[in-house]
């Protein structure tokens, strides 16, 4: 696995950057995915909410070929970028075996 996985308990909370203390996800803002320098990606098992281009550039297949994938696996997705050394917060959505994911890295 090229990434840190680090597992957040509470779907509620904003969740920060490690590295700006920026909150990347915050939930007082209608507009609640507010990427930072350092954010790679946001994404729920559904389908990316925010890519940088540089992590699109990473993975094998583009981001309209895996949304347009029947089985996709989100996790397993992410798994496949060539960029190493980042981290991955994964989130319960408090839905059976669904998760936001949100990547961070400290320099590209």
């Amino acid at each position: 696995m090229p990434f840190q996985l680090i597992q957040l308990e509470n779907n509620q909370a904003n969740v920060s950057c490690p590295f700006c203390h920026t909150d990347i996800i915050d939930w007082s803002q209608e507009q609640y995915v507010q990427p930072c320098e350092h954010t790679l990606f946001v994404a729920m098992d559904l389908g990316f909410e925010y890519i940088s281009d540089v992590f699109e550039a990473s993975l094998p297949r583009t981001v309209d070929e895996i949304h347009d994938d029947p089985e996709m696996d989100m996790f397993a997705e992410i798994s496949k970028s060539s960029i190493t050394d980042f981290q991955v917060f994964r989130i319960d959505l408090g839905v059976k075996d669904m998760y936001r994911y949100v990547g961070v890295i400290s320099k590209l």
